[in-house]
């Protein structure tokens, strides 16, 4: 007996959402077990404490706070010392031979005097409570910079098809598109919204959907372009003032990824919009020969009217670099404000490849356990910032701009863009050719 395309169909999408579900339990996994909720004391091999020397660093909980002198929490922690014998042991703090107390006050301006500072490495609940509002406020405001930027780039797109639409119809569908974002799965759910209103509003479904995703494609490669300039400039920067030694291989990581990814759609773009490249590589051949549906090769042919309008493509990538850094700015403010420490052009670099990954169709929505374990890994390697701030930081950029999706639902709320359904999208294939000329 054999199954029926929608028994098919029903397979695939659970296995695709459990494969989400899986990713988000690993990412947050590798979160969880890194970040801490309370405040942690980082005491130095060397140091001194009740007769016994530390022969490694002890990362240690700290119970509360006295003035100036944490309660460091010995209880169940594991340590390494030397005692007045010579003998090294490793063990329980409050167990046999050691028998620390419980708790124990550290002044940190007397270890300090004596040459052995104590580092405090603040907790998640400390980062929340005592986030600076100056700088998040700051980097809400700038993430509304994005939704006029895109609007206007869109509509660039759109004039090259003969869509003339306002720029504030471009506008409202763009908050419209980025609220249904939010709730529908998958960040592309809002391109189908767009494509599907616009397509009402114009008449025209496969330029709609053509100008709406050139201008998703041009937005990822704008935010690839940011990642890849901040990251070849910091290392630029790391080397004149530092020299080699104190190059950052993550930087160079972001760099050679970003590179390649530019690279790749370079020669892609190149290739696909040359008749000549087109012949050569058999792409031609090959399009003309696969059963595509008919909407793809009117598509296609409505994309390749970008060849004359490369003008109208640089400005599109123009703004969208412009666009597109306003997220790592905004996420710099907010690492401000959790007394985060790596210098501008990393938070330029990290975020947009962060943000490239939480993009991906296999990722969770919002990026979920993804964003966060990147931040968290790209941030902590560099030694200077903590897990709880990277785990702060990718909350304020994945819910500072939610705040700025919520927009979309004066739109939708009045009763002008209702949920489509899957008829509509449906409806894209059966547009006749001679529409679009």
């Amino acid at each position: 007996m054999t199954q029926s395309p929608r028994h098919h169909h029903i397979l695939r999408k659970l296995l695709f959402t459990a494969v989400k579900i899986l990713i988000a339990v690993a990412g947050l996994w590798y979160v969880i077990i890194h970040i801490s909720w309370t405040d942690r004391a980082v005491l130095p091999a060397g140091m001194q404490l009740r007769n016994t020397t530390l022969t490694q660093p002890a990362v240690l909980p700290i119970a509360r706070w006295r003035h100036a002198m944490p309660m460091v929490v010995f209880r169940h922690q594991r340590i390494s010392v030397r005692l007045p014998s010579g003998r090294t042991l490793r063990g329980y703090a409050d167990r046999s031979p050691l028998y620390f107390p419980p708790t124990l006050p550290i002044p940190l301006k007397f270890m300090a005097a004596h040459g052995h500072p104590v580092q405090i490495r603040r907790g998640l609940r400390y980062l929340l409570v005592h986030a600076r509002p100056w700088p998040l406020l700051g980097a809400f405001l700038l993430l509304g910079l994005p939704f006029i930027l895109t609007a206007w780039r869109w509509r660039m797109l759109m004039g090259v098809q003969g869509m003339h639409l306002t720029y504030r119809r471009c506008l409202e569908l763009t908050f419209v598109g980025q609220f249904y974002s939010t709730f529908l799965p998958g960040t592309t759910s809002g391109d189908v919204v767009k494509i599907i209103y616009t397509g009402r509003v114009t008449g025209q479904k496969t330029r709609s959907a053509v100008t709406v995703l050139l201008d998703r494609m041009i937005g990822l490669i704008g935010l690839v372009l940011v990642g890849g300039i901040a990251a070849a400039l910091q290392l630029a920067l790391m080397h004149s003032g530092a020299g080699a030694a104190q190059s950052d291989p993550v930087l160079r990581n972001v760099l050679i990824l970003t590179g390649g990814i530019l690279a790749a759609a370079a020669v892609g773009s190149a290739v696909y919009l040359s008749d000549r490249m087109r012949r050569a590589t058999g792409l031609e051949w090959l399009l003309d020969k696969l059963p595509l549906p008919e909407f793809v090769k009117h598509a296609d042919r409505t994309l390749r009217a970008y060849r004359g309008h490369m003008g109208t493509i640089a400005a599109g990538l123009l703004i969208s670099g412009l666009s597109q850094a306003v997220l790592p700015l905004a996420g710099f403010l907010a690492g401000r404000a959790f007394g985060m420490h790596a210098p501008l052009g990393c938070f330029m670099a990290y975020i947009p490849i962060a943000a490239l990954a939480a993009s991906l169709p296999i990722v969770p929505p919002q990026g979920i356990g993804v964003m966060d374990a990147i931040l968290l890994h790209f941030f902590v390697t560099r030694g200077v910032d903590t897990a709880s701030q990277a785990f702060a930081l990718a909350q304020a950029i994945r819910f500072l701009p939610i705040c700025w999706n919520m927009l979309g639902a004066y739109w939708v709320v009045r009763g002008r863009y209702g949920r489509p359904h899957a008829a509509d999208l449906e409806s894209l294939s059966l547009e006749p050719i001679a529409q679009n000329g």
